[in-house]
């Protein structure tokens, strides 16, 4: 059994698309490390796991746990066996239904003023300085903000909820040490104890806000108990800011990378749509998924045995050449066939008309309002996560001679 990849190096985590392209052309079907996981690597096979949740399971629990420093896995943030990412049909159908108004086409439109109003709070504050980073600044803060005031949650609180996001997906990946997993298990408990007291609230007194939906459907199915809002809840806003927030972040890097691209959003800003999908294809925020195989399996010639846990990964299949003309090219004006960024099948990210709401707002007010701006010289550092990709900072100046025109 040949580990010769691992998707979890600090090599990896600066540039994984080398490592994708060598496992497309070498090995589409095989095991990598960490876990001796079945990587699927090209778009036909990547596409073909995500239609097949009958073959490929959804609740992969058990991968995602053994993978996680086992103190970590001991104290999860919420137990419970009701969650979008990780259920298959008929739950998973019932539990989509029970979110799934809240990111309705309507719905998202009626959120369009209001993102509006929260980026443009924000780029006040940055036009009134020299240099600014665009994660602290603008893309960690919009996203956090917006799907706070969804829940029904205190936006003022919108610190602790990003380090809460960021110690929920915190899995141990390259191992933490002890004081570093006591942080991560203090924070999880704060967020458990934050969240079950404003559930209880809502239950007592519920509003027009998303917990409070979500209570009103546990009574409605019968479905939820337990801590089954929470776990709903944690997911929303771990998925409600992680997706927006890289999407903004690896958006403006690969602008500043392909200044063409930049200077024809600059001048025609009605490409932002096509540019948002193609951020998402060519560098999107999360890189890969998990599913289990029900049964033996054969894919590209190879044979996945019951059982395996299999990661689709939807950053490799989306720079295929076989379904992408060029597809190491940044390309705004592409004609985007099947890019599969959000997902694919019955698990498509329910918050995707959100998220790309949030990335045309935040560039379009981006492009009206900042005057130019370009890197500081400092490396590119990407955070460390499994199956997620984002930018650590991103420490930008102004351009003197523009401020000044």
């Amino acid at each position: 059994m040949s580990h010769a990849f691992n998707l979890a190096s600090p090599e990896f985590t600066q540039n994984p698309y080398p490592v994708y392209a060598a496992l497309r052309e070498k090995a589409p079907v095989c095991q990598v490390d960490p876990g001796g996981f079945w990587a699927v690597s090209r778009y036909d096979d990547v596409v073909y796991v995500l239609k097949h949740p009958e073959l490929f399971s959804s609740d992969t629990m058990v991968a995602r746990t053994s993978r996680q420093d086992e103190r970590l896995q001991r104290e999860p943030v919420a137990v419970s066996d009701v969650n979008l990412l990780m259920s298959d049909p008929p739950v998973h159908t019932r539990v989509r239904q029970l979110v799934s108004g809240a990111f309705t086409p309507r719905a998202i439109a009626r959120l369009e003023q209001r993102v509006r109003e929260i980026t443009t709070e924000y780029l006040d504050r940055i036009l009134a300085k020299d240099t600014f980073d665009m994660m602290e600044d603008l893309a960690v803060p919009l996203p956090v903000t917006v799907i706070s005031e969804m829940l029904g949650v205190d936006p003022a609180r919108r610190e602790d909820f990003k380090r809460w996001s960021d110690d929920a997906v915190s899995s141990g990946v390259g191992q933490l040490s002890d004081a570093e997993v006591e942080r991560v298990l203090r924070s999880r408990r704060e967020m458990r104890a934050y969240f079950h007291e404003l559930i209880a609230e809502r239950k007592r007194q519920p509003r027009e806000d998303l917990i409070s939906d979500l209570i009103r459907g546990e009574v409605e199915y019968g479905e939820l108990k337990g801590d089954d809002v929470l776990s709903m809840v944690v997911l929303l806003l771990i998925a409600g800011n992680e997706t927006t927030t890289n999407l903004i972040g690896n958006g403006t890097l690969a602008l500043l990378e392909n200044p063409d691209a930049l200077r024809r959003l600059r001048e025609d800003p009605s490409l932002i749509p096509g540019f948002i999908e193609e951020v998402l294809r060519y560098e999107g925020p999360a890189q890969f998924l998990m599913r289990q195989a029900t049964q033996d399996v054969t894919l590209s010639g190879v044979t996945l045995p019951k059982g395996a846990i299999v990661v689709p990964i939807i950053a490799s299949a989306n720079r295929d050449a076989a379904q992408f003309s060029d597809p190491d090219r940044f390309d705004i004006a592409r004609e985007q066939r099947g890019n599969v960024g959000f997902g694919f099948g019955i698990h498509f990210c329910v918050g995707a008309p959100l998220s790309r709401l949030e990335g045309k707002i935040a560039f379009e007010e981006i492009f009206r309002r900042l005057p130019p701006f370009s890197r500081e010289p400092e490396p590119v550092v990407w955070r460390r996560m499994f199956s997620l990709r984002g930018l650590q900072s991103l420490r930008l100046r102004f351009d003197r001679s523009a401020r000044s025109a």
